[in-house]
């Protein structure tokens, strides 16, 4: 029987025994608290004058993905930091003081170690907690909430965020060491209104949180719910807007396979961005004087309906060319309304694939029509740039913070690649706001249930991409 085979405890008392006889006891000024806490590490009972170090186990996240395209689910894997070096005094003691991290919620262990030898260790555990950027914003603006030592357990890996006793979205600390951030929109009427943050694996408020939970309060001792107060905006709310952009490359593993081996390259300059986007093909070492056929693709079928998305040439996008002399062709188009993530771009000749090359497709808004209007109003929306992989495939609409439903990025019909809606107008005369966040549409691993929901810390927790949300603003009149 080896190590492996032992529980966690008594593996612990097997390392305790084979540290030698340096032992003392290592004790902290607290058994838990909160990301940014000060704490207190003593140390007796060791030798006289030495060197060792302090080391906080803890964990790595990520999202296991599977072809660039499969969302698996949040796994984790083990980490240690060290938090600083001690000597011991003539007493075989020692202080320090120490900052608590930002990272993952829940039990960590903290050593004393000589080299690889674990001399003492004590455990510290991370509670989560919340807290919002400001009370007050103009109708439109958003309040910021930010969520410290969240998960990696499935207990606590996500929290959920309600506006007015509305459940609005999820947040998630997989990607960010436990830190998740969300941009709730003020929302009307002015006045008065209540975010709250809830928890619960399965992606939606557990109501009992605060009273029956095993798991104690959501924030501890510190606040989760705050009354906010929305004013009326100064100027007019703009109408349509997407986040801001980021440089993105294009993902290889989207790419079709290439027909024949040649030294033939092809690249595209940007490599990124939205619709209307003016980019430069570039071709090297091609055969002199030859016709060269451009080829864009979309991602087209519907896994819904058992059909495999597949990379497939549309037609009409972009044209033939012809290499000069030395075997070069460059020529200048505008990307066209696509579907999302990457856009391979490939090179023919003779009816053979010879060269690939990509454009990251990111999400702009091409049609929101009227801006205004009585309620029942119709208002037409078209996206441009919303992907066909698991996890962006599934935008997800909101109205006034209340979810709506899910809109699809892939089709089987190359005539349709942008996403289309039409939404009725509802509430009170005045300015409503609809948003659309990026979500999971499937998700291997059943828990915590992050499918199809509003994911509102997409910014800094999105599996593979930081995908932008789209936002649109829309003033019911009078009839």
């Amino acid at each position: 029987m080896d190590d492996s085979d032992l529980s966690s405890e008594l593996q612990d008392r097997l390392a305790d025994r084979r540290t030698g006889d340096a032992r003392g006891t290592l004790e902290l000024s607290d058994e838990d608290g909160y990301v940014g806490d000060e704490l207190t590490i003593r140390g007796r009972e060791f030798p006289t004058d030495e060197t060792y170090d302090l080391v906080w186990q803890t964990s790595d996240g990520e999202w296991a993905i599977i072809g660039a395209n499969r969302v698996v689910g949040p796994q984790y894997q083990p980490r240690t930091e060290t938090i600083t070096t001690v000597r011991t005094d003539e007493r075989g003691a020692f202080e320090t003081s120490w900052t608590v991290p930002e990272d993952y919620g829940g039990t960590h262990k903290i050593t004393l170690q000589d080299g690889d030898s674990v001399l003492a260790r004590a455990e510290f555990e991370v509670r989560p907690w919340f807290e919002i950027d400001r009370t007050e914003a103009p109708m439109g603006d958003a309040f910021v909430v930010r969520g410290y030592g969240i998960g990696p357990s499935v207990e606590s890996n996500n929290f959920q965020i309600a506006w007015d006793n509305q459940f609005v979205g999820f947040v998630t600390g997989v990607r960010n060491r436990g830190t998740a951030t969300a941009q709730v929109r003020a929302v009307g009427p002015p006045g008065k209104h209540v975010i709250q943050v809830w928890r619960n694996y399965r992606g939606v408020p557990f109501v009992a949180n605060n009273t029956q939970s095993p798991l104690g309060s959501v924030g501890g001792d510190r606040a989760n719910a705050w009354t906010v107060e929305v004013t009326e905006p100064a100027e007019t709310p703009p109408t349509a807007w997407v986040d801001t952009l980021f440089e993105e490359s294009p993902i290889e593993a989207h790419y079709p396979e290439l027909d024949a081996d040649t030294d033939a390259e092809l690249d595209v300059t940007p490599q990124y961005g939205q619709a209307g986007t003016q980019a430069i093909i570039t071709g090297r070492q091609f055969p002199a004087r030859t016709e060269v056929d451009l080829k864009w693709y979309q991602h087209v079928g519907e896994g819904i309906r058992g059909l495999e998305v597949t990379p497939t040439a549309r037609p009409g996008i972009l044209p033939a060319v012809t290499t000069d002399a030395d075997g070069r062709f460059q020529v200048e188009f505008e990307v066209p309304p696509a579907e999302g993530s990457t856009r391979p771009i490939l090179a023919e000749v003779d009816g053979q694939s010879v060269a690939a090359t990509g454009f990251m497709m990111q999400p702009s808004i091409e049609t929101f029509e009227p801006t205004s209007g009585p309620v029942g109003t119709e208002i037409e929306i078209e996206l441009s740039g919303i992907g066909w992989t698991a996890y962006e495939s599934a935008p997800f609409f909101v109205y006034d913070n209340a979810p709506l439903g899910y809109a699809c990025g892939a089709s089987e019909d190359l005539r349709s690649p942008t996403v289309r809606t039409v939404l009725q107008a509802t509430g009170e005369p005045g300015y409503h706001f609809i948003d659309v966040y990026p979500s999971l549409f499937e998700m291997e691993d059943d828990e915590p249930e992050f499918e199809i929901r509003p994911h509102l810390s997409y910014l800094d927790n999105h599996p593979v991409r930081r995908l932008p949300a789209c936002h649109m603003s829309f003033e019911v009149t009078q009839e």
